[in-house]
This record gives C-alpha cells, structure tokens and sequence, in this order.
C-alpha cells in the first residue's frame, strides 16, 4: 500500500518531524473511517524504530520493520476497545508496561484505536499518563470521532487531521495490491479503505454478489420480466442484511453512471462489460439515466426507512424498464 499517495499532507508533516528531530511525544490522527489512520500510524511506528531509514521513511526490510509488519514487536503496544469500549485496565497494563525500559533499546511505543471510546476512568488515566511523557516513548492515538474526546486530552496531543481519501487514489492502490481493474473500480466506488477493499473481495460474499448483480443486468437486457424473477427469488439469500442491500444499491448506482458515461462521451471503467454497457447506453436517453440515478438515491434512502428490500428493487426496476 502506498501510505504517501494516500495521505501526502500528513506523511510529509511526520517526515518533517523526523528530520528536524522535532518528535512530539504523543499524536492525535482525526478522520473518517478508511482514512488510513492505523496504515499511517504502523507506517510512524516503523520509522520510529527503524534501524536504516531512508529519506526519513522506514526501511521496510531491517529486523525493527519486519516485526512491527508480523505484529511482534515487543516494545511497540496496540490497544483497541475490549468490547464496547476502552477500559481502565487496558490503560493501567500499558502503564505498567512502560515503567520498564524497552526491550532492545529505550525506545516504547503504543497505538491505541478507537481512542474516543475509553470509558471516563481510562480516558482519565491516559491523560495521567500523556501528562508524564517519557522522553523516548511514542503514542499515537486514532479517532474517528475527536468531538467525543476530553479537550485535556486532545490539548497534550499533537493532532493531524486525515482527509477522505478519493476513489482515484484507491482505485490505483488497490490495482497495486493485484486487484482486477473492474474489481479494483467497483470496491473502489463502494468503500473508501484499501483495506475494507481488499477484504471485501477475499469474501465470497463480494464475487457472489458481483457476479449476481451482472447476471441479473444481463437479464434484464433481454427478458425484464425474467430479471424482476430472478430479485425475486435470488437476490434476498446474497443481499441478506441492511449493510448488503446498501452495497447491491450502490452497484446499480456505479452501473448506471457507467452507462452514463457511456452517453456523453466519456470514458468508462468497467470494460469488462463494455458490450453490456453499449445495449444500455442504446435503450436509455440521458434524462433517463439521470432520472434511476435519482430513484437510486430514493431507494438507498427507503432502506435505511426499513422499507422492504423486495419491494425497493421491484421500484427500481419498474423505473429502469418504463424509461427502456
């Protein structure tokens, strides 16, 4: 995973940090889910141990980078919620931990996730501990919700804000990670995270659902009857829950704006299906398109109104089938 491409600001900001030995000793990373955050911070915590940096980025090969890459690093300590939530005495075990020095060098480090969600008595705790820095200690903190934290806190932290990453920048990444370009387009417009990406096609739920998707396209092309049959009947077994049925919406918007583009000129991604694509593109006007595209909207809007599934879809396909 390129960590640069998908946040230049902040990676240059820590590489600056590095080279002017200018280290805060605790960083508060702020931003939307698939920002990148706990990427980074494993990226920050390489560097702070690495034996042979170069250009004040970690090597990726000494014995200190390996490590942190196979999660066995014994002076570097990643805490996440125990449950619900992050617990005082997850906070104390850390403090213990780090009234020791380092097991190869003085150097300690600890990243904990989710840090808005420590219970009042940890949260508490952690600033006792932020309060006392030790010299050759790193903390990095990640929150997807820094409105939730005591302002005590975040007051001792240096915070770096992460921005959304773009479609673009995933779409490259996860071509990098050896992605199809057609899978790679579709993750990338569904999920804003390499990571969530790349676990999503590791799911056979994710193929099944794809490979559903364009039959059910494809039937439609020839049989609308038979692909309203096939929602029908096949559809509620792949798209079994609220956060699925949100995916299989968010397909037929990327579907749709393909063919969209296909209209006016522009270029598309999913050459796979280029032929499928240009059959669309030959039954659907451009007020067409625009129009489901809107109905697309509606739809993901009645689902998160427990609208029933089945009867969205139908919806949705009656629109696409009076505009064909």
């Amino acid at each position: 995973m390129d960590i640069k491409a998908i946040q230049p600001k902040v990676t240059t900001l820590i590489q600056k940090a590095f080279s002017n030995q200018k280290l805060t000793h605790a960083y508060l990373f702020s931003g939307e889910p698939g920002a990148g955050k706990k990427d980074v911070a494993f990226w920050m915590a390489k560097r702070f141990f690495c034996l042979n940096p170069i250009h004040n980025e970690p090597c990726m090969k000494c014995t200190e980078c390996k490590r942190i890459d196979s999660t066995n690093h014994p002076d570097l300590h990643f805490i996440e919620p125990d449950g619900q939530s992050i617990k005082i005495e997850q906070i104390r075990s850390l403090q213990r931990e780090f009234h020791f020095k380092g097991v190869e060098s003085d150097k300690k480090c600890y990243i904990i996730e989710h840090v808005d969600r420590m219970t009042v008595q940890a949260a508490n705790s952690l600033l006792k501990f932020l309060e006392e820095p030790n010299g050759t200690s790193l903390a990095i903190l990640l929150t997807e919700n820094k409105n939730r934290m005591l302002d005590t806190i975040i007051s001792r932290v240096q915070v770096y804000k992460f921005q959304q990453v773009s479609s673009e920048v995933l779409y490259k990444n996860l071509l990098n990670e050896g992605l199809d370009p057609d899978a790679a387009y579709l993750l990338s417009n569904i999920t804003k995270s390499v990571t969530r990406g790349k676990e999503l096609l590791e799911e056979a739920w994710f193929l099944n659902a794809k490979n559903l998707f364009f039959n059910t396209l494809e039937e439609f092309a020839n049989n609308p009857f038979g692909a309203v049959v096939k929602i029908q009947t096949e559809w509620p077994e792949v798209f079994s829950d609220k956060k699925k049925q949100q995916v299989s919406m968010q397909l037929f918007a990327i579907w749709f704006q393909e063919v969209l583009y296909s209209q006016l000129g522009r270029r598309v991604s999913l050459n796979e299906h280029a032929q499928l694509i240009e059959h669309f593109r030959n039954h659907f006007l451009i007020n067409d398109l625009v129009s489901i595209l809107e109905e697309v909207v509606t739809a993901k809007e009645k689902l998160r109104s427990n609208t029933n599934y089945i009867l969205v879809l139908e919806q949705l396909l009656q629109k696409a089938s009076l505009a064909a």
